[in-house]
């Protein structure tokens, strides 16, 4: 019976997920603005490529 409870519990997957801040600098002011967000290991490259369109 115990054997049959451990096979039947949810294994959880676990991602290492990373605080990532951007610093992007205004053209209207000239002010620095900071951009957070909580990404997986594989989508800061894709955070830290993406063109500012202000």
């Amino acid at each position: 019976m115990s054997k049959k409870i451990t096979e039947n519990k949810k294994k959880k997957i676990s991602k290492k997920m990373i605080l990532a801040i951007r610093i992007i600098k205004s053209k209207k002011s000239g002010y620095y603005t900071f951009e957070n967000k909580m990404l997986t290991d594989d989508d800061v490259k894709i955070f830290f490529k993406k063109n500012d369109l202000f």
